[in-house]
């Protein structure tokens, strides 16, 4: 596995490997699973469709391939 980064973060402009960031906290969603089921699987739900590739330095969304023009052009402005 190698740990090279592979994208750029184009709101703090590092360079980065993205994660993946699900909004919402488990623990409200345990307790709402725990109270009644329909809560809970529209929780769920929410958290599962809010999920986003982000940068691990400022959790800025998006974050664009090393190797794509925009990339390229931004890091070349950078020096």
């Amino acid at each position: 596995m190698s740990f090279a980064p592979t994208h750029l973060c184009t709101h703090c402009m590092s360079t980065i490997r993205p994660v993946k960031i699900t909004k919402g906290s488990f623990l409200i969603e345990l307790g709402l699973w725990i109270m009644l089921i329909l809560p809970g699987l529209v929780y769920s739900l929410w958290r599962l469709s809010s999920r986003y590739t982000a940068c691990p330095v400022c959790k800025a969304e998006n974050p664009i391939p090393l190797s794509s023009p925009a990339a390229k052009t931004l890091l070349n402005a950078r020096r």
